[in-house]
């Protein structure tokens, strides 16, 4: 499943859903900032009640901003054992930040679809 959004002088946010046996994984590409915050927010609650035992991961690599809404959602997401994945320094400060130096952001593990 895909969500891309739109809105007239507001930033894109897409996400795509990967769901399999093993892993639920949510794509982000574009900025998690101001009503994207809670979009995502809103997919991963849905998702959360068919993923049962399996791992659920952020796929961040295509995303170049995050707001301090954004920031906040990541934390609680953290907190509740998703794994945040990222790849771009800038990204991945974020993410230590987020975290507070737990190291949540993983760089490319191997097996892993981006």
């Amino acid at each position: 499943m895909v969500r891309a959004l739109t809105m007239t002088g507001v930033h894109m946010l897409k996400i795509t859903l990967h769901d399999s046996a093993h892993e639920f994984r949510l794509k982000l590409e574009g900025r998690l900032s101001g009503l994207w915050v809670r979009e995502l927010e809103q997919c991963w609650q849905t998702a959360a009640f068919t993923t049962q035992g399996r791992k659920t991961v952020l796929d961040l690599h295509e995303v170049d901003f995050i707001d301090p809404q954004g920031e906040a959602l990541l934390a609680v997401m953290h907190r509740e054992g998703v794994e945040l994945v990222a790849v771009t320094p800038l990204i991945r400060g974020v993410l230590d930040e987020v975290c507070r130096g737990s190291a949540c952001a993983t760089v490319g593990k191997a097996g892993s679809s981006t």
